[in-house]
């Protein structure tokens, strides 16, 4: 499946916009057209819109409806609906006529309807969404859980995650088109860089409907250069495969977002059928010993586990907050995220590839809990949902180099023996679908975790000073919760002998809640617990990694430890830095292993030969007007504190 483009052979016709809306309190005729209850915003989850608690917690049919026109240029072209992710199941009906539907809430589906539109007038679009969870859905939900580490229990709507189900509508809708006759279904690009430099690009694709004569012609243009890098041609009857050879490849890198244009002509003898412009970049990516590779060089992964969560629109796609969720990433010095816990839309992931910025691929699996799936067929038929999941998910984001890896799952009871089958058989999935990247998943069971063997990396949530060991202690401060995060990374890498990424470590803080001496909650506690544990984290030398849970406050279900959702954050619901985000800004601008490429200009030296942040030192919060890092971006009095310390004859920071 292509994401919509405008073409010469191609139209795209947003159907976002003002939808009316309808619960369905019984069976009935709503594919027909219905009688609307409210107004709704597409993309937005409908749950935050009203102020009825009988849609903010409706799970079962919601009705969308509104009418669309063909306009007279497109029609005798192929006509395609598609929908960005409705959440969790969809059905789609137009002029009566069922024409598709999906199951999953965070990735697109489409539906032809070339032959059910009316080109003579106004049609008529309803979508039926349901959100009720099960044991077999992806994810679980209503399973009246037992409560223990990665399964909530007695939640308000019931489900086993900490995070709010949000439900709708929640991704752009668009009417798009094609040639009729023949088409370009599917492009993937895959790449190798060898010694010298030099990248081969092979561009496969698919074509839909059926032509004569049929050819395919492939160019490649770099990005950053506007020159042209001479491509293939092919004839073909509906797959191709197309090899590319580049010269000194300008490689795709964290904050170095060096992008390609694969341009590709479909032919009918002379004629142009369909074209299209697959974006791409040339990286490797790979897990060796100890390391995560980077195009060959070890990168270490800093920043957030995330949700797309916002005000209003629960997890509507938003351009601006994307935009502004990436310029604060930028700003404290964050390289990567990973997309928990679902896919997340294809704008944001766009965005990733044209920034740099690394990401690892969620799929929708969390708090998968193999005690209600002690029946076989049960299990199966679950494990059909996921790994169904993960091949759309797969499918659509194969071409992006921002996402370095897979992950298949979130915090499940990976202690039962049941999960070690489940996971190691999809794992082989994964690697099949795609063996150009690692794949990992994400466990909260240190002690007994029976299935992390079957991965790449090993993943792990652990919240020590918060869930255990919390407080400051008598002595050293943070003594028990530091001991308890040595203790468990040693464990796992023990057992494993993998790679360890820690994936969510943190405390919940209310901002503007102040305490001295620090306590749960306050700003004061959240900064100190978070930046003791990175102490802990960087002694392991085993580990490629930390993902402070989480990058902002989001919204969750209802239950006591919860007030008003997981407050976590570095930054508020509405995207402000609390007190943490300012000493994580410091930590991060001074790279996790040792610079490679020749250091000539003096911030970047002072940013080597200083880490404002090393192991033994604490900081005051950065005050209005004296900050280490000024505005800008620039060193400021870190210029200042620096010179003085060598003038003092302190000794260098330990290495990185």
């Amino acid at each position: 499946m292509l994401y919509p483009q405008l073409t010469p052979t191609r139209c795209v016709v947003s159907l976002n916009g003002m939808w009316e809306l309808a619960r369905e309190h019984e069976p009935g005729n709503h594919h027909k057209g219905f009688k609307a209850e409210k107004h709704v915003a597409v993309p937005a989850s409908y749950n935050d819109l009203y102020a009825e608690e009988g849609f903010r917690m409706w799970k079962d049919g919601m009705w969308y409806q509104r009418t669309f026109a063909v306009p007279k240029t497109l029609q005798g072209e192929r006509l395609v609906l598609r929908f960005g992710a409705v959440a969790y199941r969809a059905r789609v009906f137009v002029n009566g006529r069922e024409v598709g539907g999906h199951e999953g809430g965070h990735l697109p589906f489409e539906c032809e309807v070339t032959d059910v539109v009316d080109c003579t007038g106004l049609n008529v679009l309803c979508v039926r969404c349901e959100n009720r969870l099960s044991a077999t859905t992806v994810p679980m939900g209503e399973l009246r859980n037992a409560g223990e580490n990665g399964q909530f229990a007695g939640q308000y709507p019931d489900v086993p995650f900490d995070f709010f189900p949000y439900a709708g509508i929640q991704r752009d809708v668009c009417l798009y088109t094609t040639p009729r006759a023949a088409w370009l279904e599917s492009v993937r690009v895959t790449t190798a860089v060898s010694a010298d430099g030099v990248a081969t690009v092979t561009v496969a694709g698919r074509v839909g409907g059926v032509g004569e004569n049929l050819s395919v012609i492939v160019g490649c243009m770099s990005r950053q250069t506007p020159k042209v890098i001479a491509g293939g041609h092919e004839s073909i009857s509906d797959n191709f495969t197309v090899d590319i050879r580049i010269p000194d490849a300008e490689l795709w890198d964290v904050f170095r977002p060096n992008l390609y244009d694969a341009d590709i002509t479909l032919l009918s003898g002379e004629d142009v059928v369909d074209t299209y412009k697959q974006r791409f970049g040339i990286r490797t990516i790979r897990v060796t010993g100890n390391r995560l590779l980077l195009n060959g060089r070890p990168v270490y992964l800093q920043g957030f586990g995330r949700h797309e969560d916002f005000p209003i629109i629960g997890r509507g796609l938003c351009h601006a907050a994307n935009v502004r969720d990436h310029e604060l990433l930028k700003w404290v010095n964050a390289n990567s995220y990973r997309t928990t816990h679902y896919p997340y839309s294809e704008e944001l992931v766009r965005l990733a590839d044209e920034q740099g910025i690394l990401l690892i691929a969620e799929a929708p699996a969390v708090s998968v809990n193999f005690d209600h799936l002690q029946d076989e067929n049960v299990r199966r038929e679950l494990y059909d949902r996921h790994s169904t999941a993960l091949t759309e998910l797969i499918d659509r984001d194969f071409n992006a180099p921002s996402v370095i890896a897979w992950s298949v799952a979130n915090e499940a009871t990976t202690n039962r023996p049941a999960a070690r089958d489940y996971f190691a058989t999809l794992a082989g999935h994964v690697r099949r679908l795609d063996a150009t990247r690692p794949v990992t998943m994400v466990t909260c069971k240190v002690e007994d975790d029976l299935v992390m063997d079957a991965f790449d990396m090993v993943g792990v949530n652990f919240y020590p000073g918060w869930y255990h060991e919390p407080g400051l202690g008598l002595g050293e401060p943070f003594a028990s919760a530091k001991a308890s995060m040595r203790h468990a990374l040693e464990t796992l890498h023990q057992k494993f002998n993998k790679p360890i990424l820690v994936a969510e470590f943190g405390a919940d803080c209310l901002a503007g809640l102040h305490s001295l001496p620090a306590e749960q909650w306050s700003e004061e506690y959240q900064a100190d617990l978070i930046m003791t544990l990175i102490d802990v984290i960087r002694e392991c030398d085993f580990v490629i990694g930390e993902h402070v849970w989480n990058f902002a406050d989001f919204r969750t279900a209802q239950n006591f430890p919860r007030a008003g959702g997981n407050r976590k954050g570095a930054f508020t619901r509405d995207r402000q830095p609390k007190m943490v985000a300012h000493f994580l800004r410091r930590r991060w601008a001074v790279p996790r292993y040792p610079v490679t490429e020749p250091v000539t200009d003096l911030e970047s030296m002072m940013r080597v030969f200083l880490d404002p942040a090393a192991r033994g030192n604490r900081h005051l919060a950065p005050q209005p007007g004296d900050p280490d890092f000024g505005d800008d971006g620039g060193l400021g009095a870190l210029q200042a504190r620096w010179r003085a310390q060598l003038n003092a004859g302190a000794p260098p920071p330990p290495p990185r």
